[in-house]
């Protein structure tokens, strides 16, 4: 059977168009959440939506720039429209930001990297909040990278937005946990089959002079469990920070990544 962990919760995923976040969100959905999709692509959300109303699930589609305030601001609005509530936000658009060394990486790059993957989260989460603590309660997370803890060479914006993040994680938490609001952030090893981690190995196999499938050879034989992380097992990680079932977890990064960290 089924467990319904979220019924009657309303979560808002960016980036769910694909990858990672179309995992999270069809889980989420199988949980009995009604899922706000978000990414700039309204055909790949549709599929989504398609998807989870196959299974009996609901979602609503929020087509907008996760980096973009009033963008932002919409997104909120069309979800607390929902149900009349916000339960649930994944910060989960990002932008793969590998393969420069820092003397040859433009402010332009440096700048469109921060941009997507820590001042779009930190936007989402600044509009969230007056509703999480109208509720006094609610659940933000957001998804990190491997980047952020370990010394990955051509990774430096990558590296510092999503460290920022992990910053924001702890700070957030620290500020909203008066409010019954619980902030944890998930970080994923690679997943091969997705289009994000199909374009860091370019990137990195490129600049390394390796194939691709050598480099995501290499990385798997250096995790612990000597495999990569499925996206539903990123799902379920984020499922379960989402649930009652973790509420007293607040201010953690919690790696999921087969032991490419142990950190």
């Amino acid at each position: 059977m089924m467990q319904r962990r979220l019924k009657e919760k309303v979560a808002i995923v960016t980036g769910s168009g694909r990858g990672l976040g179309r995992a999270i969100a069809e889980k989420l959905a199988r949980e009995g959440a009604a899922v706000v999709l978000n990414s700039r692509t309204r055909e790949q959300l549709e599929a989504v939506q398609r998807e989870i109303e196959s299974f009996g699930g609901r979602a609503v589609i929020a087509v907008g720039d996760a980096t973009n305030e009033e963008d932002i601001n919409r997104i909120v609005s069309i979800a607390r429209d929902v149900d009349g509530r916000i339960d649930i936000l994944v910060n989960n658009a990002a932008h793969t930001g590998v393969g420069l060394s820092v003397a040859e990486m433009s402010v332009e790059t440096w700048d469109g990297i921060l941009r997507t993957n820590l001042r779009g989260p930190f936007l989402f989460c600044r509009a969230v909040i007056p509703h999480l603590q109208e509720q006094r309660s609610g659940r933000i997370i957001n998804i990190a990278s491997l980047s952020a803890k370990n010394a990955l060479p051509f990774a430096s914006a990558d590296a510092a937005a999503k460290a920022g993040l992990l910053a924001l994680t702890r700070v957030l938490a620290a500020e909203l946990g008066p409010h019954n609001i619980t902030v944890n952030a998930v970080v994923p090893g690679l997943v091969p089959d997705t289009e994000l981690a199909r374009e860091f190995m370019q990137k990195l196999g490129a600049r390394f002079g390796a194939a691709p499938e050598a480099m995501e050879e290499n990385m798997r034989r250096r995790a612990l469990l000597g495999r990569h992380p499925t996206a539903l097992e990123i799902a379920e990680a984020v499922a379960f920070l989402a649930s009652d079932a973790a509420s007293s977890i607040t201010a953690q990064s919690i790696n999921v990544c087969g032991g490419m960290s142990v950190c």
